[in-house]
């Protein structure tokens, strides 16, 4: 159905009801997806609002339409969890961003560990990767990602519900009391696992860890199954 096409809504071209599509957005409606005037659509704005809107003009560079019910935080969840991946190799690190967004997370802080393989990431890039995702999954809300930073100072300024996973232990994602009206921060390994002396900070700087158990899960596997627990407990 037409109406499930999601577009990204620029909320500065929004005037009242009525919208006008980016340069890029148009180009894909119009020459992509080959959209006629009076096709329904769905908007979001990246903020945490969606709309059902429809196309009223279709000109040689851009759309027109006209909003028909707007829809606050349109495919988001009524918790926040927010994640800090360690760098791993780029494409497996575009794939965590991309599933993370599908995910529902709202923060996305990269983080640099002893055993990170990259030091840096694609800023621009990524952005569009994460803005692609949240269309695809009708999400309203772009998580917001941050510059890479070292872990260990970072450590040093934590304050609230922090976890890790790590192997052998006992306690289970379920095991945890954690607070649902809170942010939960997901700490995530790298590729060689935390060093001892970032274990040794996590637990100085209040982390909790948990297992996944006793298999050794690449970054972004282990980031996908702790957020489907999470999102399971927690809906």
């Amino acid at each position: 159905m037409t109406s499930e096409i999601v577009f990204f809504l620029d909320p500065k071209r929004l005037k009242k009801n009525t919208f006008r599509l980016s340069d890029s957005e148009s180009f894909h409606a119009a020459k992509v997806m080959r959209l006629k005037s009076g096709q329904r659509i769905i908007l979001i704005n990246g903020k945490g609002t969606g709309y059902y809107a429809r196309i009223t003009q279709i000109g040689q560079n851009f759309i027109l339409g006209e909003i028909t019910e707007k829809i606050e935080m349109l495919g988001e969840n009524k918790f926040t969890i927010n994640i800090a991946p360690s760098l791993i190799k780029r494409i497996r690190f575009e794939s965590l961003l991309e599933k993370a967004t599908e995910m529902g997370v709202k923060k996305i802080q990269p983080l640099i560990t002893r055993h990170s393989l990259k030091k840096t990431i694609n800023m621009k890039r990524c952005k569009k990767i994460i803005i692609s995702a949240a269309k695809q999954c009708k999400r309203s809300y772009f998580p917001i990602l941050y510059e890479p930073i070292s872990i260990i100072p970072w450590l040093d300024e934590l304050d609230g519900q922090y976890i890790a996973g790590l192997q052998n232990l006992n306690t289970h994602l379920s095991n945890l009391r954690l607070k649902k009206k809170d942010p939960i921060h997901i700490i995530i390994g790298p590729e060689g696992d935390f060093d001892s002396s970032e274990v040794k900070a996590m637990e100085k700087a209040g982390v909790t860890f948990f297992t996944l158990g006793n298999r050794r899960l690449k970054s972004e596997t282990a980031m996908f199954a702790t957020l489907s627990i999470l999102n399971e407990m927690l809906y």
